[in-house]
Order: C-alpha cells, then sequence, then structure tokens
C-alpha cells in the first residue's frame, strides 16, 4: 500500500511539475491546493476502517492521466458510505483531469494494472497482483 500511495504521490507531484502553456500561471497553486486537499480528504476516508477481513475491503481507480486512464487505485472498506466515498473518488478524477487539460499537462502515458484484490496486513489493506 505504501509503494502504491508513493507511486500515486510521485505521478502527481510530476502533472504538477509540468510546464504551463496558460497565461494564468498565478492560478495553477490553487488548483493545485483543491487538488491535493480533495485527495487528502479520500485519504482519511480510506483510511478509517482497520483492515482485518479482505472480504469487507474494495478498490476504485483513481485520478486522471494526461493521456487517460487512472493514475493509480485505492482500497476502501465497504463499511463506509460508498456511495459518498466513490462521489469524491469520481470528483477527484474529474478535476485531476480538467486540470490536466487547462494546463496542459503531460504524463508517461503508461497504463496502470489494476490489483486482483484486497488483502490485510497489520490492518491496512494491500492490493494483490
Amino acid at each position: 500500500m505504501k509503494k502504491q500511495i508513493l507511486l500515486l504521490s510521485t505521478l502527481i507531484v510530476l502533472f504538477f511539475v509540468a510546464s504551463c502553456k496558460d497565461n494564468h500561471e498565478s492560478l495553477r497553486p490553487g488548483d493545485e491546493k483543491k487538488l491535493k486537499e480533495l485527495y487528502a480528504d479520500i485519504q482519511k476516508m480510506a483510511q478509517q476502517f482497520n483492515c482485518e477481513n479482505a472480504n469487507d475491503w474494495e478498490f476504485s481507480p483513481i485520478g486522471s492521466k494526461a493521456c487517460g486512464g487512472p493514475t493509480g487505485f485505492i482500497a476502501y472498506s465497504t463499511k463506509m458510505d460508498t456511495a459518498v466515498f466513490l462521489q469524491k473518488v469520481r470528483s477527484y478524477t474529474a478535476e485531476q483531469a480538467a486540470f490536466n487539460k487547462k494546463w496542459g499537462v503531460s504524463s508517461d502515458c503508461s497504463l496502470v494494472n489494476p490489483p486482483k484484490g484486497v488483502a490485510c496486513e497489520d490492518g491496512k489493506p494491500k492490493f494483490t497482483y
């Protein structure tokens, strides 16, 4: 899970570092801050439950690469209000896609392999491949 979060965080940082072609460069930090806050809120929701039974966990694609496809996947407990959680994930993904378009972000265009499932390890969800 830590590797997944690190990979996702690295990709997001790379998106933010990419050069801009927009005349409103001064607005970009506010857009970046909004994305970071949305992602932090999603992470907080996803981490509120201990992983004790892998059957209580699912995963969802999250984020939007500039070339298309998700930036990664996020595990979540089915014990939470999944409708609210998944709406936040969709909102974040749409916001990141809009950010990429607005600021001319580029990415590596590689596909992120989806996990096969979720396992519990030391109370944390871990993707299985």
